[in-house]
């Protein structure tokens, strides 16, 4: 007699609020472990819409001691400007990069080159511990436009010569409105993954806080990390579910530890 073994999410139904470029590597791997996932991304990237700053910082960055991408996003934008000013990206071999995670370190590592920092705990401000001294150095951050304050403000505590330049926005996705959202949620959810600050303050801001925090209380909600948590937390919402590591390894690991 045949039998089957029952997948470990199997039943459930997954919300997965990640940009739509990204979504699918999440809704795969919790897929493959049987759950039902529903792609709604709450936030679309897209590019600035002025590049004075960007551009000039491009142009000039063998100026800077180092560059510190947070974001796959930032590595991806920066680089599509280097291509369209034809700047060498051989230029960066003497330039010291950091990388907030891996992620981000392998889209380096793909377009410019290997990262020359990653720290151990994929936090921000834990990239100040392998910089060294930073007094009088000048700094590169290519940033999202709401990007934290909290990495550039201790570089420029230690001394250092900062530089914030925003090479990307983002926005809530045109196809994301309250009432797609309510059909969503009233057809029953499990669980909804948040990957960043932004992917829940929009998705607050389409369907409304108080809305958002009524559907969410019998719905379990799971973070990627302490600072996406902290962002469900100011909005009222409860979560249930925080990854160790800012990765989606880490996030499908601590779901299905908790699940």
């Amino acid at each position: 007699m045949q039998t089957t073994t029952q997948k470990p999410l199997s039943g459930l139904r997954i919300l997965v609020t990640r940009p739509a470029e990204q979504a699918q590597t999440l809704s795969d791997r919790l897929s493959r472990l049987g759950a039902s996932t529903i792609e709604a991304p709450t936030i679309k990237i897209v590019p600035t819409e002025d590049n004075e700053a960007l551009d000039k910082a491009v142009r000039c960055v063998t100026l800077y001691d180092w560059v510190i991408f947070t974001s796959v996003h930032s590595v991806h934008f920066f680089v599509e400007r280097m291509q369209a000013l034809n700047v060498p990206r051989d230029l960066l071999e003497n330039v010291r990069v950091a990388a907030i995670g891996p992620s981000t370190a392998s889209a380096l590592e793909h377009t410019i080159k290997i990262p020359d920092y990653v720290p151990k705990q994929y936090l921000s401000e834990k990239i100040l511990e392998g910089l060294g001294d930073v007094n009088g150095k000048r700094m590169l951050l290519p940033r999202a436009d709401i990007a934290a304050k909290t990495l550039p403000a201790a570089l420029r505590a230690r001394g250092a010569l900062v530089d914030e330049i925003t090479v990307y926005r983002t926005i809530v996705p045109p196809a994301l409105t309250s009432e797609r959202l309510n059909a969503i949620l009233a057809s029953g959810l499990d669980l909804v993954t948040f990957t960043s600050p932004s992917t829940v303050r929009n998705l607050a801001e389409v369907l409304g806080r108080r809305d958002l925090e009524r559907f969410l209380r019998k719905v379990k909600v799971a973070c990627i990390g302490p600072v996406t948590e902290k962002a469900a937390n100011e909005l009222g919402i409860a979560v249930d579910i925080v990854a160790k590591a800012h990765t989606i390894d880490s996030l499908v690991e601590a779901i299905l530890d908790e699940i």
